[in-house]
C-alpha cells in the first residue's frame, strides 16, 4: 500500500462518510456528480489498493445517455436514468476483502481530531452547500436526514457554535459571520469547484461583521500605532466607509486619535508625539535652511506664489512653521517624530 498524506485520505472519507453506500458489504461505492470529486476519490483507491485499481470501474448515468470524459478511468460504462438531472457517476471496487480495510482506514481517520477539518471539507463537498435568501441572509448547510453525532463533533471542536438541525429541512444549518470566518480559513468549502466558487462569491459580499460592544472601536485604537487610513481600515474590519469614518470621528472628539491629510487621503494615528506630512511639505522643510518668503519656495518649486502660500500654511498649521512680520518664513524647533508618507 502506496504511502498518502493522511489529509487526502481524510477528505475521501468525508466524502464516503456523505456520498457513499455504508450498507453494501461486498464492494466500495461512492456516487457523485461532480467528475473532479469522481477522480480525486478513484486516485486515492488506485493508491491505497494498487493491487486492485484495474478492477475500480465508473458508472455514468444520465437521461439521454450523455457521455462525460471520465478519462482517468481505463473501466466506464453508460447507462439511462430517466431521473438525472444532470448526469451523475457511481465509482465500484468489489472486494469483500478491501471494503474491510477501507472501513479500518475510516475507523482510524474519523478517531483523529487532527484530521477534524479534512474530513468535514470531504463531506460538505458532498453534502453541503451555501444558501442566500432575503434580507442579506447566508448560512452554510449540510444535509443529513437525521442528527450526526459525528457532524457535531467535528463542528464543536473546529469552534463552530451556531449551528442546529432542522429535522423539516433535513439539514445542519450553520450561521453567523464567525463561522463563515472558520470556514474561509480552513477552506472547508474548497473542495467542491461548484461549491468552492459560490462560497467565495458570498462570502466576499458580506458587507457587516457583527462585533461586541466597542470591539470595533477598541480594535480600530490599537491599531492606530501605526497610521492608516480609513479606507485601510475599512479592508481590514469589512466595514464600511461611513461607519469607519463615524468610529475615527468619535475617538477623535475624545481626543484619542488624531489625523493628517497627505494628498486626499486622511491617515489616523494614535500617537499624540507624530506628525505626518506629504513629500512635497518635507521638500519644503529642507529648504528652509533659512527664513525666506514666499516668492522664493515659488520660484524653488516652479509653481504659482498662491501654491506655495498654501503648502506654507499648512506646515504652519501643523506647527513646523512660522512667519515673521516682514513675511519671511522659518522654520519651528520640534521635539515631535516627522513621517513622511
Amino acid at each position: 500500500m502506496e504511502k498518502l498524506p493522511e489529509n487526502e485520505i481524510a477528505e475521501c472519507v468525508g466524502l464516503w462518510l456523505a456520498e457513499g453506500d455504508r450498507k453494501t458489504k461486498s464492494e466500495i461505492t461512492f456516487t457523485n456528480n461532480c467528475v473532479p470529486l469522481v477522480e480525486l476519490f478513484y486516485k486515492v483507491l488506485c493508491k491505497l489498493f494498487e493491487d486492485k485499481k484495474d478492477r475500480i470501474r465508473i458508472y455514468v448515468y444520465s437521461n439521454n445517455h450523455e457521455k462525460i470524459d471520465v478519462d482517468f478511468c481505463s473501466i466506464v460504462n453508460y447507462y439511462n436514468d430517466k431521473r438525472a438531472r444532470k448526469p451523475y457517476c457511481i465509482l465500484r471496487l468489489a472486494s469483500v476483502e478491501y471494503l474491510k480495510e477501507w472501513k479500518k482506514i475510516v475507523e482510524n481517520i474519523i478517531n483523529n481530531e487532527e484530521l477534524y477539518n479534512y474530513i468535514l471539507r470531504g463531506f460538505f463537498a458532498g453534502e453541503g452547500n451555501i444558501k442566500e435568501g432575503s434580507h442579506n441572509s447566508r448560512g452554510l448547510r449540510i444535509a443529513q436526514k437525521e442528527k450526526n453525532t459525528l457532524v457535531e463533533s467535528i463542528l464543536k471542536n473546529l469552534k463552530i457554535k451556531k449551528f442546529k438541525f432542522r429535522s423539516d429541512e433535513r439539514s445542519y444549518i450553520i450561521y453567523g459571520k464567525i463561522n463563515w470566518d472558520i470556514f474561509a480559513e480552513l477552506k472547508l468549502a474548497d473542495l467542491h469547484p461548484e461549491k468552492k466558487k459560490r462560497f467565495w462569491r458570498v462570502y466576499h459580499e458580506f458587507k457587516q461583521d457583527h462585533y461586541e460592544n466597542n470591539y470595533l472601536k477598541d480594535n480600530i485604537f490599537l491599531l492606530l500605532n501605526k497610521p492608516l487610513s480609513a479606507r485601510e481600515l475599512m479592508k481590514r474590519f469589512n466595514r464600511s466607509f461611513a461607519r469607519i469614518q463615524e468610529i475615527l470621528i468619535d475617538l477623535k472628539k475624545q481626543g484619542k486619535v488624531k489625523n493628517f491629510r497627505v494628498g486626499s487621503i486622511d491617515y489616523w494615528t494614535n500617537n499624540p508625539n507624530l506628525v505626518i506630512i506629504s513629500k512635497i511639505k518635507k521638500e519644503y522643510l529642507l529648504y528652509l535652511t533659512e527664513p525666506r518668503r514666499t516668492s522664493d519656495f515659488a520660484k524653488k518649486f516652479k509653481v504659482c506664489s498662491r501654491s506655495s502660500f498654501r503648502r506654507l500654511n499648512e506646515l504652519n498649521n501643523l506647527n513646523l512653521v512660522e512667519r515673521d512680520k516682514d513675511k519671511s518664513w522659518r522654520k519651528i524647533s520640534i521635539n515631535n517624530e516627522i513621517m513622511v508618507i
